[in-house]
């Protein structure tokens, strides 16, 4: 009941005095300004993930707020008290002061979560105008605001209690604050081991990952016992009135003559052993820390690639990381090699700043800020970075030590795994096959007399033209002698391939996908997004990622199997709103999208199928391919997309289409183990997500954000102060 009855009392304070609505209003006016100028910056730039950058943009901000807005809101609860001379009045009643103490921090944080709560107007407004608002990212960012801003309750409501001065207590606040958030700032004056430590106690930093869309439990645990600490010393400071005397501490001489002397020599030591018992308890949550990825691809959990990685790995692996500039950058990387070791013990790493460590990074041949070096087995990699993508990719190379050859088909327009140009080239895609340890060949089939016996796989990317009989019937004895076959082929009309492809129960169809449902924001029907797949086939088992097939044809199993096929199954489907469009005749200009009398079929529609054929497929006198033994007794393995773009370097980065071709990759040479969720490099990200805003919802914008929120709540405190000074008389 006291408890109550103080909390009761501080909210009536808080809410009764104008002076409390006007911090608000300054408040809010400035979190208005802040997302406002964000928006700015965040259309700027083009904005490549909505769900992510721009409110981890915005939550840092507002930590700037709450450094303002809590020395404010706190200076007052005990240093008025003490100066008007309320709180020793409050003394001769029976009343705890642990009472009193939380009473005033459950207020002080009830006005908190009342500030925070109304910033929630702005991803609400931004909804009305923008659909990809991707509310759980939310999630963290205001969890991690609640805890920061209690921890600066707690210092603050400490520093209240050892003064009777408002503007003293509000100052030594913000200065205790502004101590704690620049610990790292000078980076060049302290070792890696001291950056380390500032690191763990600087709050600022523990609230890096909040920001950014995920909650770690060593974080909630470390801001929890930060304010319990803090609070702890408040309780002491407010029981100490019991047998303090005045002018003790004006000598040490002074001191040791007093009685209180040993209240508080047992105060020290008491608290030391609480603190040292909370380092303790922090270091345990570190070692067993939970994560919760708020984000919509997972991109800061460990992909399940590099758990596979990591459960194999059973040596001894160091990764040694030279970096520079801010901690910012070493908060960066560690957040990520600490997911590594966190699966694995045997993976280590050490962050070295390069300017203190020349000698060794000149050993390694690490000339650059941000490289890295891995060793393992007697083995060792440079790294351009130390991004999950970049680990992952040399673990699976050393852990993988088979290379097998793929063979591109050229002679026919195909896209080049050379060509470096966005629509038309594919050497993304061949980067990742070779960071897979694949080797990359190419293979000109009007001039070859049989596919290299080497090849584990043979890729037809796009061709411009059909192929010629003869070189269909290199693939076909390439196929039954146990080969595989990647066909990504074009809405083109091409009769040799439709036949060919016919004897192994592929249907294909001279149509267009259309799909004005499943698209991108922004983009157009002939760009279907699709997200229905057939898990009954091994490459999409766990697949639940997106991917985009820009002007995709459709490609069916046949209704009855060919002898000697095994299996054809569709397993990528567009939605029930698709539509495969027919054109009216097949003279139609090359690449030509007219829909003009056109008949279309509806969907769902598949765009891709995978087959699968008898091991008792006759040779027809053709070695086995280097595949190996294993390949030509499974049979051969077939898979045909409708369209070839999506693999190229401008979409193979967009949501999962690399994952989706690399599986398909694998499947086909059968190591099904390697089929798996990869990580995602956010520096190559395509920008799939923009957010445009019209100048008159800019403007509305900047009139809800900085002028009519914060204006209605100044209203609200007139209103509230004439309504009290009437009711006075």
């Amino acid at each position: 009941m006291v408890l109550r009855a103080i909390f009761v009392k501080e909210l009536r304070s808080y809410f009764g005095l104008f002076l409390a609505y006007a911090i608000v209003a300054v408040a809010l006016a400035l979190c208005g300004f802040f997302f406002y100028t964000d928006i700015s910056f965040f259309m700027m730039w083009g904005g490549q993930n909505l769900a992510r950058g721009l409110w981890e943009f915005f939550f840092h901000d507002l930590r700037y707020v709450l450094l303002l807005l809590v020395p404010a809101i706190t200076a007052r609860s005990f240093a008025e008290e003490k100066k008007l001379g309320t709180l020793d009045l409050l003394w001769t009643y029976p009343i705890p002061e642990s009472s009193v103490l939380l009473g005033k921090f459950l207020a002080a944080a009830t006005l908190l979560l009342v500030v925070l709560g109304l910033t929630l107007v702005y991803p609400f407004v931004l909804s009305h105008w923008h659909p990809e608002v991707y509310w759980p990212a939310l999630i963290p960012g205001y969890v991690g605001l609640l805890l920061i801003g209690l921890v600066f309750i707690s210092v603050g409501l400490l520093l209240s209690a050892l003064t009777d001065s408002q503007a003293i207590a509000a100052m030594a606040t913000l200065g205790v604050l502004v101590l704690f958030w620049s610990l790292t700032w000078n980076e060049q004056a302290m070792s890696e081991a001291w950056l380390h430590v500032l690191l763990q106690i600087s709050l600022f930093d523990r609230f890096y990952n909040f920001a950014r869309g995920a909650i770690d439990s060593q974080e909630i645990t470390f801001f929890l016992f930060f304010f319990s600490f803090f609070l702890l010393l408040t309780w002491q400071a407010l029981r100490a009135r019991r047998w303090r005397g005045k002018g003790e501490f004006s000598s040490f001489r002074t001191f040791l003559a007093t009685p209180s002397r040993k209240q508080w020599v047992t105060v020290a030591v008491l608290d030391l052993l609480i603190l040292s018992g909370l380092v303790g308890l922090q270091t345990l949550s570190i070692r067993n820390n939970l994560r919760w990825d708020f984000t919509p691809t997972q991109t800061l959990s460990v992909s399940k690639q590099t758990k596979s990685l990591l459960a194999d790995l059973d040596k001894d692996a160091l990764l040694t990381l030279f970096f520079g500039g801010s901690p910012d950058a070493y908060q960066r990387y560690e957040d990520v090699l600490k997911r590594f070791t966190a699966e694995n013990a045997y993976f280590q790493y050490r962050i070295l700043h390069r300017d203190r460590n020349i000698g060794l990074a000149r050993q390694y041949g690490a000339t650059h800020y941000g490289t890295a070096v891995l060793e393992y087995d007697g083995q060792h990699k440079l790294l351009p970075g130390a991004g999950e993508k970049t680990i992952t990719e040399a673990l699976f190379q050393f852990l993988r030590q088979e290379q097998k050859t793929i063979y591109f088909v050229g002679g026919h327009g195909e896209k080049d795994p050379q060509d470096g140009q966005p629509q038309l080239g594919y050497s993304q895609a061949a980067s990742a096959l070779r960071n897979e340890n694949f080797v990359i060949r190419p293979v000109f089939l009007a001039r070859a007399e049989r596919i290299p016996e080497d090849a584990a796989l043979v890729v037809v990317s796009g061709p411009q033209t059909d192929l010629l009989p003869d070189e269909l019937e290199r693939l076909a004895h390439y196929l039954s002698a146990g080969g595989s076959l990647l066909f990504m082929l074009d809405p083109m009309p091409a009769p040799n391939l439709t036949a060919f492809l016919a004897q192994y129960g592929v249907e294909l169809d001279q149509d267009v996908v259309y799909d004005p449902q499943n698209r991108l924001f922004g983009g157009d029907a002939l760009s279907p997004l699709v997200s229905l797949y057939n898990t009954g086939v091994e490459i999409v088992k766990d697949f639940q990622v997106g991917t985009i097939f820009p002007l995709s044809r459709s490609v069916e199993p046949a209704d009855s199997l060919p002898d000697g096929v095994l299996s054809a199954q569709p397993f990528c489907r567009t939605g029930p709103g698709a539509w495969a469009r027919f054109r009216a005749g097949a003279d139609s200009p090359e690449g030509a999208v007219d829909f003009e009398g056109t008949k279309a079929r509806p969907g769902p529609i598949s765009l891709a199928v995978a087959a699968t054929l008898r091991r008792d497929q006759p040779t027809n006198g053709d070695a086995p391919p280097a595949g190996g033994d294993q390949q030509a007794e499974s049979g051969g393995r077939l898979v045909v997309y409708g369209d070839s773009d999506f693999a190229s370097n401008a979409r193979l980065s967009l949501l999962g289409n690399r994952d989706l071709f690399l599986n398909t990759v694998q499947w086909l040479v059968q190591d099904e183990k390697f089929i798996t969720e990869r990580p995602r490099d956010a520096t190559i990200q395509q920008k799939i997500s923009t957010l445009v805003l019209t100048t008159e919802q800019t403007r509305q914008l900047f009139l809800i954000t900085i002028v009519a929120e914060p204006g209605a709540i100044l209203l609200l405190g007139m209103l509230v102060s004439i309504y009290r000074r009437r009711h006075r008389r």
